[in-house]
């Protein structure tokens, strides 16, 4: 089987099923292959969350956090039964390394650049503390509310993969490319039996992006930050709403409840080994139990936990920090000959729906 495209997309996550639908809706031929299911990667894997990026003012990414808050209304408004606002809390220690000025300030401007009516708020200590019951009172000073959304991450990029379909796009799942290979006049691809040909091809491979440039030798202006990130499922309901904390170092992770279970999360390590080859880091697990342990009354342990499962983040390898290096995502273009070739490097689970309409703005 010899077929033609007009654009091939690598990799079946969020971001690559939002361009498929998005070129396919504007009339291209559109083909994706991922060597796994849709959304097995990191659009499965991650924490849930349709959000702004609070913790990214911090590091004056308000670029960012608009675009976010932006597609954050966009996912609301179209996708009500998936995408759901809730109230978070964020309760401020008496020894938290954030004063509570900067605090009001932040959540002030996150509200002003929010899309929905509620806004931020300081609420009071003791209602919080009826309500939350499993937390500890004696180490808060304060709490503040604010609103972000809650999904289901794999049954969102389905649906999106299911709309791409509907709007004429191929999706092959479980299929490897065994060669790419690139002339003046057209791209060439071995998958399985078939060769497929086109002009446009696209690697939205996430954490894989490296790898696959690599492999098949293909142009790219950037290097990726692998970040692990892993996810403790706990039985039971530890709290009524989304709880975000500090740790002792000054990082963030969360407490969710999700229906009967509770997810917290998440870490920030940076890996070396191949993507198929990251797992669960055991002192990971210990970390972030010891510091839940620090705001629950009762302290959870191993047992407590139900489920334990990483997902990896790609973000643009930079001289920083890694919880400090920016959460922007690229649209890295190479023209050879004819062809088009498209690097998507990073990109949020909330984000997907701009950078989609930005890539089919290069390749239209």
């Amino acid at each position: 089987m010899n077929k033609k495209y007009d654009v091939v997309i690598i990799g079946a996550g969020v971001n690559g099923v939002a361009i498929a639908r998005a070129l396919s809706l504007s009339g291209k031929k559109v083909l994706v292959v991922d060597k796994a299911r849709v959304a097995s990667g990191a659009s499965s894997h991650s924490s849930r969350l349709i959000h702004g990026g609070l913790r990214y003012l911090e590091n004056f990414e308000f670029s960012l956090v608009k675009e976010s808050l932006h597609d954050q209304k966009y996912l609301l408004d179209n996708y009500p039964d998936l995408v759901k606002l809730h109230p978070f809390y964020l309760p401020i220690s008496k020894d938290s390394k954030r004063p509570s000025w900067l605090i009001r300030v932040g959540l002030w401007l996150y509200g002003a650049l929010a899309y929905h009516k509620d806004k931020p708020a300081e609420v009071d200590l003791a209602q919080f503390l009826k309500q939350f019951r499993a937390v500890k009172g004696e180490k808060l000073r304060t709490v503040f509310r604010y609103f972000d959304a809650k999904t289901d991450d794999a049954l969102l990029t389905r649906t999106i993969a299911e709309e791409a379909r509907n709007a004429g796009a191929e999706i092959l799942e479980n299929s490897d490319i065994t060669s790419i290979n690139v002339s003046e006049t057209l791209i060439t691809l071995q998958i399985g039996n078939d060769v497929v040909q086109t002009n446009a091809l696209v690697n939205a491979t996430g954490a894989w992006i490296d790898e696959v440039n690599q492999k098949f030798n293909l142009p790219s202006s950037y290097v990726i930050e692998k970040v692990s990130g892993i996810h403790l499922v706990i039985k039971g309901a530890l709290a009524p709403e989304p709880l975000i904390l500090e740790t002792s170092t000054k990082r963030i992770f969360f407490i969710i409840p999700n229906e009967d279970t509770t997810i917290i999360g998440t870490t920030e390590r940076s890996e070396n080994a191949r993507v198929d080859d990251i797992d669960v880091n055991d002192e990971d697990v210990e970390y972030l139990l010891q510091q839940s342990n620090a705001y629950l009354n009762t302290a959870l342990t191993k047992a407590d936990v139900q489920e334990v499962y990483v997902g990896t983040r790609p973000i643009i390898k930079s001289k920083r920090d890694v919880s400090k290096m920016s959460r922007e995502y690229k649209l890295d273009l190479h023209g050879v000959g004819q062809n088009k070739i498209l690097n998507i490097y990073g990109g949020k689970l909330t984000t997907f729906h701009s950078l989609a309409k930005k890539a089919l703005a290069i390749l239209d």
